[in-house]
């Protein structure tokens, strides 16, 4: 039987996913290259999800330059 899921590969740097993974659950201050997001880490996949207030914002690895813990 053949998935209805996607199947998909992203480049990520192991270290930096592996620290985002060790701040799940706590405030980070995520910085892309034009702004920065300050917020709870809520969740790492193929994005890292950072909940500001009742908004959750999804940022793409490559867009994220740094994390502030």
């Amino acid at each position: 039987m053949k998935s209805s899921s996607p199947t998909y590969t992203i480049p990520t740097e192991p270290v930096f996913f592996d620290h985002l993974l060790m701040n799940l659950g706590k405030t980070i201050t995520a910085v892309p290259i034009n702004e920065s997001f300050k917020g709870k880490l809520t969740g790492v996949a193929n994005h890292q999800q950072l909940s500001i207030g009742d908004l959750k914002h999804h940022i793409g690895f490559p867009q994220v330059s740094y994390f502030i813990e």
